[in-house]
């Protein structure tokens, strides 16, 4: 008995140090978003900052989104010091986290061998990895929403209302991590608890719909403290028009996802030249390479199934749709109230609404695919060993049914690595092939022995079988994996692009981002060097030397642009318009007050390429300052001279 708790034990520690590995691999040069490593520098240096998703040092505006990863990032730096390791080791750990957390929650119906492929799936995802490299809110999301589900399966398995009422708690926080896309599992959980109750199932619905009201309530919490504070003593409200965290939630980070013109529904606050207009439209094409494929897929019902997402979350989806069904089939006699089936219902319709949301949005990126492989991992850990415990028992359905399923898997993943490892994706099929030809093998010898017969034959045959099979469905996501990790891949990154990686981009594909125009504001280091990390640290601490003398600030359009140097350390800052630049703080008049008060030293401007060129602060710094032409890294960064300081 203790060998048999024990075994399961160290596969699953093992698959965890794996994944870990993975995830921390290169974990002092990762690459960062630089617009929220901007923020967590702002949070850890002030409390008020940090309660308040603070953007800047002084606290003038918030954030994009909300704070609930960047809260932990910041608690990190505050213990460990602002480095890139600090920040993104607590996404190494939330990750792994997830990876034993499915595993609970998958042996709650579906036993220990389908739990530990779960967690081996989701550990061997390429998009699992590449999300985990940075500084986003994608772990501690995914992991809270799965910490939910597990909670819902303790409570269908257990009849525990508390823990149904845990769930609705977690929800909330992966609220605060990713806002309205946590919501989208409520329904979900809510089905499962419902089917899974053999009788009273409208007592059942109400305690559902009081669980999905307590995590509405609570994922609000933070809102309307933010809300009700007065707007003189907190920070504006980013992607939002008139100061409103709602608007920046449910519409900037919401409703506009799913808008055809997305950059049309958050306006410019001045109407840009036709130029500058049509540079930006030019700018969204795959062939400009400024934005990775990814980034700009259309919506189609085949979106996630071919081009650039493919590579991202399809090298188990076959296997889940088909073990999806052969769940459902072997649970057909159960009767109501089947924790197994609610569970399979659970995975099923998480992988379906997400699936589709994403296909239909608008605007994705590709690390948003993550979300998907909990429940693709679920469902084949699941139904692969539902197939392969009927094959053993004698039924050639179940045989049939797991070959035909390894083999299209295998043929799948060897049409996404063709392109790139073709030797690979001939190995692939080759086991694939020697996996099937077993596994018959295995069904005729084991029809002619009997069950009392110490023929051994079956047994070794069904082993190699099942190794043919492990090779050939998991090559190639490592594979993936593998070029990711040497092209130090990250976020948005997807594997085998054309373009490379933005770390290590095609000649051509970096030689098409040099030449872009209109590229103003960008917030992607895609990876630090320790000596390039101490260079713009030290960098960072002589240009807030200079302000601190002069006692002034320098202004800079879009907290994008003003990103960079929050995070090198200069806090001397005024940054304008928010995110995108549409943001309308501070005002016009606002900015004239501090130009003519002394307080700017220097301004930083979109050049005229730029869809932002018009806005009327721009042109308020252009008619109170003096344009520094030799100090212009390019048409599209003009930098200004504002004579704050003189005499001190």
């Amino acid at each position: 008995m203790r060998a048999a708790v024990t075994v399961p034990r160290i596969l699953l520690l093992l698959i965890a140090a794996a994944a870990a590995t993975g995830y921390a691999w290169s974990l002092t040069t990762e690459g960062l978003e630089t617009f929220y490593a901007a923020g967590v520098r702002s949070m850890a240096g002030s409390w008020h900052a940090f309660f308040y998703d603070a953007f800047d040092p002084h606290a003038t505006i918030t954030l994009d989104k909300l704070p609930g990863a960047f809260w932990i990032q910041a608690l990190s730096v505050r213990c460990f010091g602002y480095s890139v390791w600090a920040m993104v080791l607590p996404q190494v750990v939330e990750s792994t986290l997830t990876v034993l957390v499915l595993y609970r929650a998958v042996r709650r119906t579906a036993g220990t061998a389908a739990a530990l492929t779960a967690s081996a799936i989701l550990a061997a995802s390429p998009i699992t990895i590449a999300s985990t490299r940075g500084n986003l809110a994608e772990p501690l999301y995914l992991l809270c929403i799965v910490l939910a589900a597990d909670a819902t399966l303790r409570a269908v398995t257990a009849g525990r209302t508390r823990s149904w009422y845990a769930a609705g708690g977690w929800v909330a926080l992966g609220f605060q991590a990713k806002m309205t896309e946590a919501w989208l599992v409520l329904p979900i959980l809510g089905l499962a608890l419902i089917m899974a109750a053999p009788v009273g199932r409208w007592r059942v619905a109400l305690r559902a719909g009081l669980g999905v009201l307590l995590a509405v309530a609570l994922s609000l919490v933070w809102l309307l403290c933010f809300t009700f504070t007065p707007a003189t003593v907190r920070p504006y409200a980013d992607g939002s028009k008139g100061n409103s965290i709602f608007q920046q939630v449910f519409d900037y980070n919401g409703m506009l996802r799913f808008s055809s013109s997305p950059e049309n529904s958050f306006k410019t606050l001045a109407t840009p030249s036709p130029e500058a207009e049509a540079i930006a439209i030019d700018n969204q094409q795959p062939s400009a390479g400024l934005y990775p494929a990814s980034e700009i897929t259309k919506p189609a019902w085949d979106r996630l199934l071919t081009g650039a997402l493919a590579p991202d979350c399809d090298w188990f989806l076959l296997l889940a749709a088909g073990g999806a069904t052969a769940t459902f089939i072997s649970r057909r006699r159960a009767g109501r109230g089947d924790p197994a089936r609610a569970a399979t219902v659970l995975w099923s319709a998480w992988l379906l609404a997400y699936g589709a949301a994403f296909s239909g949005a608008h605007f994705i990126q590709g690390y948003y695919l993550g979300t998907l492989i909990p429940a693709i991992a679920a469902l084949a850990g699941t139904g692969v060993w539902v197939l392969w415990r009927g094959a053993r028992t004698g039924s050639r359905r179940a045989g049939l049914a797991l070959g035909t399923l390894v083999a299209g898997q295998a043929a799948w993943s060897a049409w996404l690595l063709h392109g790139t490892y073709a030797f690979l994706s001939g190995l692939v099929l080759v086991t694939a092939a020697l996996a099937v030809l077993a596994g018959l093998v295995a069904a005729r010898v084991g029809r002619r022995s009997s069950e009392s017969s110490a023929d051994r034959r079956p047994l070794l045959v069904r082993r190699v079988a099942a190794v043919a099979g492990t090779i050939a469905v998991f090559t190639g996501p490592i594979a993936a994996i593998t070029w990711l990790e040497v092209r130090a891949g990250g976020p948005f990154d997807s594997a085998f692009s054309a373009e490379g990686t933005l770390a290590q981009s095609t000649p051509a594909a970096l030689a098409a981002r040099i030449e872009v125009q209109g590229a103003y504001g960008g917030t992607i280091h895609p990876k630090y060097t320790s000596g390039e990390w101490a260079k713009f640290m030290s960098d960072g601490a002589g240009e807030q030397q200079q302000q601190s003398l002069q006692n002034t600030e320098m202004l800079v359009f879009s907290s994008g642009e003003a990103a960079d140097y929050i995070v090198y350390g200069v806090s001397s800052i005024v940054p304008v318009g928010g995110y995108t630049g549409n943001v309308p703080y501070p005002s016009v008049d606002q900015v004239q007050q501090l130009i003519m008060s002394g307080e700017i030293s220097f301004a930083i401007l979109p050049g005229a390429d730029v869809v932002t060129a018009n806005d009327p602060r721009v042109q308020a710094v252009e008619r109170l300052c003096a344009r520094a032409e030799a100090l212009a890294p390019s048409d599209s960064y003009v930098i200004y001279t504002c004579g704050g300081g003189a005499g001190n």
